[in-house]
């Protein structure tokens, strides 16, 4: 008797990231097989006469703030296919049952979660039924001959119907965000210094990292920037000069390096669609740190000033000040995760957003002669991840 291979791909979305529309999609809770499910025709030549393609999952749906911890049987439409030829109603008794097989398997496994096993042992068991289905699928192939064995069929038929009856539909557990939430952000920006300071030091491009925290609506959050601006001034200390009028000391690069922390409390006061907009107000410090050139100078042979390096200093200016800020949010999208960012086994909900932060803040620096004073303006781009932990 001819042996039709059969071909069975489960794969999780999280593993494959395979993108599946409703219409490609039937769960087993969504009625029988029918042909019109197998969205796919094969040619003449093929040497199956059929196939189904199913995926057995354990990805949490989202839905608002909460989220179901569902087990799911899925057949592929798109990717499950058929012959007119061979679109028989023995032919479908046979993807029926296993399509039952994998609801049995799902079952086992909804079971397991509503146990209340961490995300990570969902996984694991995830794994234990896709293997154990596909070594039954094939216990299944081989007693039916591949669905012609109607006999064999009808057996199996009955083991799997009855074991589906003792076991019942499972509950789905609902999972709830909860109110505090944490997360890292991080990106580029542009700092520039007005006032005295503008007189001293340019603007620069900026780099920059932090960490957040919040609960309800109110948000805790520190960061660090660095940039390298250049100088405006190059005698910021006013150093004499010599009685020839001639320089005692000059930068010996051509940029500063300018590191900026802060720490800010804020408060969400919209918190709309895709937009959250956070107004914080927080301590800054600030220092600017470069090294100068101490010199002496001789005369040639010619008479010519010659300028020689004696010794090289470290000079810096910092100041801590206030700060004022707007965090403007643009959510991009978000996933439930099995395992929190901290590598605890806790599910949360991951958000990522576009970040855009104006802010300024006050420095003033009693050590330049005179004192110099201003204010930094700067504009933030980032990437923010903000996680909420799920309880059930």
């Amino acid at each position: 008797m001819r042996k039709y291979i059969l071909l069975l791909t489960i794969m999780t979305l999280a593993i494959s990231g395979k993108a599946a529309t409703t219409d490609d999609i039937k769960l087993w809770s969504d009625g029988p097989l029918t042909w019109s499910d197998f969205h796919m025709i094969l040619p003449p030549t093929s040497a199956e006469p059929s196939k189904l393609e199913v995926e057995l999952s354990a990805t949490p749906q989202e839905s608002g703030t909460t989220a179901r911890l569902e087990a799911r049987a899925i057949m592929h439409r798109n990717a499950s296919a058929t012959s007119s030829a061979q679109s028989t109603p023995e032919r479908l008794r046979y993807h029926q049952l296993q399509f039952d097989l994998l609801e049995l398997m799902r079952r086992h496994l909804q079971e397991e979660i509503n146990s209340g096993i961490s995300g990570s042992q969902v996984e694991k068991r995830l794994q234990y039924y896709q293997d154990l289905y596909r070594q039954r699928a094939r216990q299944v192939a081989q007693e039916t001959k591949n669905g012609t064995l109607m006999a064999a069929v009808s057996s199996w038929e009955d083991n799997i119907e009855n074991q589906l009856n003792a076991m019942g539909t499972p509950r789905v557990p609902q999972l709830t965000s909860m109110l505090g939430c944490y997360g890292i952000y991080g990106g580029v920006g542009y700092e520039s210094p007005l006032g005295k300071l503008h007189d001293n030091f340019a603007g620069s491009v900026t780099f920059h990292v932090g960490l957040t925290g919040g609960y309800r609506n109110l948000r805790l959050k520190a960061d660090v920037a660095f940039g390298q601006p250049s100088y405006r001034n190059a005698n910021i200390f006013n150093i004499p000069t010599d009685a020839e009028n001639r320089p005692l000391q000059g930068n010996n690069s051509s940029n500063a390096s300018h590191i900026m922390l802060s720490a800010q409390l804020g408060y969400t006061v919209l918190n709309h669609g895709r937009l959250s907009i956070t107004p914080n107000v927080g301590v800054f410090y600030n220092r600017y740190k470069w090294s100068v050139d101490n010199y002496s100078w001789t005369k040639d042979e010619d008479g010519n000033d010659v300028c020689n390096i004696t010794s090289v200093e470290d000079r810096k200016l910092h100041n801590t000040s206030v700060i004022a800020s707007v965090d403007f949010d643009i959510r991009l999208g978000s996933r439930v995760t099995n395992t929190s960012i901290t590598g605890v086994a806790h599910r949360e909900r991951w958000t990522s957003s576009l970040r855009i932060t104006p802010w300024v803040a006050h420095s003033k620096f009693n050590k330049c002669d005179p004192a110099v004073s201003g204010v930094h303006l700067g504009l933030n781009v980032s990437y923010l991840g903000l996680a909420r932990l799920f309880r059930m």
